[in-house]
């Protein structure tokens, strides 16, 4: 069985490329291209396509301009026969689709199994050999599989692929290998992927490296892990990929001046992202600002693990009263840390730890659920929601702050009070939101809201967090949960729809 989900593409497209195209990516139950596969696709307008597919698992189908329907993707089993496997909804899936199966192909060649022979038991002299007997050969005390670097070898492909540490010892090693064989002495082989169904029902895909903090977060908060995963798909830096645009003859694509296409795919979390334009870092994304705010909160995993460094503790003040501050590397404390940012070396090892994967998740998970109780604090109301649907409010809540997200949801932007807003504001907000020539993107979309600011800036971002969350299907193994629009939610809890 093969399971499509869309691949998070690129925002804007190259000038040169050739955006009528609808790139396959075949995935194995490792997470690895399945080169030379054969294909059977029909596209919507009945025509058949035979194929294969190149080194990356990947292949590129033109399809005409403005073109809606399914494209039905059929593989070819090992006996040769024909087997449907998915269809592709081009209205969801425009210009890359990532299909894979939880099967491995596992070359397994033949071989004599080497065991090393059972004891020689004591003999008597009616029961010896001949003086003429050949003495039969042993096998080497070290197991063929270690012998031959077949250990090594497995255990290198793990540790680069899924994040292992380094080859376990010789003793190790022969006591592991032991374990590979039956109690009658056979071998037994076990192919393990990464990630299979589970009892989570939580699928990651190439981001499985994260499962254990993710897990760990959701559980803290009371989350189904799929929520925490939207969020964080949302606010993660990725990892661009290139990906040659290979058509059906197996030739990579070109557009009308010859340059060679390929399909850029933002699929990889990068834990060491960074925003030059904000200084947001790390794999949530977090400002220095509140990220060194939040150390300071009791509650907060990275609190918790700020004090175990010794970089916060406890401090009374000269009426007794104890608050947290930040312990800077001369020993002196400051309840400023950002202050600092720049000339302490507890700040800045502090500040480094954007970069660790689990810091910042669960830096975005206690973030996102402060901000929940915040909303609830305002008069919102969030009892009825789901984990999705709450994980829609708390990306929403990182995306405009704590001070502008409540205002989002009653459609008051313009009732700021902290001398930043106004009209020109809003604009000029819209349009850093917007990136390359946002300006001009955001006077267009003003416009089509017959010139209001607030309107327009509501139905863009509604629309991008539903288009955001409208993917979080591919991390269920199986029955993904329902949620409802961004515009209905802040109805819902008391705020006002688009």
């Amino acid at each position: 069985m093969f399971d499509p989900h869309p691949a998070a593409a690129p925002s804007h497209h190259d000038e040169d490329q050739d955006d009528n195209t609808l790139t396959l990516l075949m995935r194995d139950g490792l997470d690895q291209p399945i080169h030379g596969l054969s294909m059977t696709l029909t596209l919507p307008t009945g025509e058949t396509i035979e194929a294969s597919t190149a080194e990356l698992g990947n292949l590129s189908l033109p399809l005409p301009k403005g073109k809606t329907g399914e494209v039905k993707v059929a593989v070819k089993d090992i006996e040769g026969k024909t087997q449907p496997v998915c269809t592709v909804d081009l209205a969801k899936c425009k210009e890359v689709v990532i299909i894979r199966s939880p099967k491995v192909e596992v070359p397994l060649p033949l071989r004599q199994h080497q065991q090393t022979p059972p004891k020689p038991q004591p003999q008597s002299q009616s029961s010896k050999p001949p003086t003429n007997a050949k003495t039969p050969a042993t096998s080497p005390s070290t197991p063929w599989w270690v012998s031959n670097g077949a250990w090594n070898s497995a255990w290198s492909w793990l540790a680069e692929h899924l994040g292992g540490g380094a080859t376990p010892k010789a003793d190790t090693q022969s006591a592991a290998a032991h374990r590979g064989l039956s109690q009658a002495g056979q071998p037994m082989t076990v192919v393990a992927g990464p990630e299979g169904p589970n009892p989570d029902n939580l699928r990651l895909g190439r981001n499985n490296v994260y499962r254990t903090a993710i897990l760990g977060a959701a559980k803290r908060l009371g989350l189904i892990p799929q929520a925490l995963c939207a969020l964080i798909d949302c606010e993660a830096g990725k990892v661009t990929e290139h990906i040659p645009k290979i058509g059906p003859d197996g030739k990579q694509l070109k557009n009308k001046k010859g340059k060679l296409l390929t399909q850029p795919i933002h699929e990889l979390w990068n834990a060491n992202a960074g925003n030059a334009q904000s200084g947001a870092a790390g794999l949530t994304q977090f400002l220095g600002s509140t990220w060194l705010s939040h150390v300071l909160r009791p509650g907060f995993y990275i609190h918790t693990q700020s004090v175990a460094n010794g970089w916060v503790r406890q401090e009374a003040d000269a009426k007794g009263k104890t608050h947290w501050v930040f312990v800077l590397a001369d020993g002196k404390t400051t309840s400023n840390p950002y202050a600092k940012r720049s000339s302490d070396d507890n700040v800045k090892k502090c500040l480094a730890m954007r970069m660790d994967p689990t810091w910042s998740i669960n830096a975005a998970a206690d973030y996102g659920n402060a901000n929940l109780k915040l909303l609830t604090a305002s008069g919102l109301k969030l009892a009825d929601l789901n984990d999705m649907e709450k994980a829609k409010l708390m990306y929403l809540m990182h995306h405009e702050g704590e001070g502008c997200g409540p205002l989002f949801i009653r459609n008051k932007l313009s009732d700021r009070k902290d001398g930043v807003g106004g009209l020109a504001r809003q604009k000029q907000v819209f349009a850093l939101q917007l990136g390359s020539n946002g300006a001009a993107k955001a006077s267009e979309l003003i416009d089509r809201a017959d010139g209001d600011v607030e309107v327009a800036y509501r139905e863009w971002l509604s629309k991008y967090i539903d288009t955001q969350f409208g993917m979080a299907s591919k991390y269920f193994f199986s029955a993904p949960i329902e949620f409802r629009s961004l515009s209905k939610l802040m109805s819902q809890v008391g705020g006002e729809k688009l």
